[in-house]
């Protein structure tokens, strides 16, 4: 990738931030989860997601490798898991609770996928009468 000026990066990093805050927003007012008292929350995320953003590319411009070698002090050379695959990975999860906090994942959702009524009718009656089966006094 091409070197870009220091000025143009921060500017394209203004546009992702600005991108992304509309983004969330959207889905927000989307859920009906919108509140103005979510403003300090939204700004820690988007502060979060330009830093992972910012990781990410300098990550990308390297090609994404998984290990840098490094020699210590008695001149052993050893492979380590790379800085900025680690910085990724510990933004990434901010930004992931951070989104947990404003409710935009699924956790705590219970989400039911069937491909038809039948099964969940069925499942249900099966459950209603092992129930009854156990419930009948002698």
């Amino acid at each position: 990738m091409a070197r870009m000026s220091k000025k143009r990066r921060l500017e394209l990093l203004d546009e992702a931030r600005a991108d992304e805050e509309l983004r969330i927003m959207e889905l927000l007012k989307e859920e009906d989860l919108f509140q103005k008292s979510l403003t300090p929350l939204i700004e820690n995320y988007l502060d979060a997601f330009v830093i992972y953003k910012t990781m990410y590319d300098k990550w990308l411009d390297l090609g994404f490798p998984p290990t840098k070698t490094h020699t210590n002090k008695a001149g052993a050379v050893n492979e380590m898991k790379h800085p900025l695959s680690q910085q990724v990975e510990t933004w990434n999860e901010k930004k992931n609770k951070l989104l947990d906090l404003l409710g935009m994942t699924n956790k705590g959702k219970s989400v039911q996928k069937t491909t038809n009524n039948q099964a969940v009718n069925a499942s249900v009656d099966e459950l209603a009468a092992h129930r009854n089966k156990w419930r009948k006094v002698k």
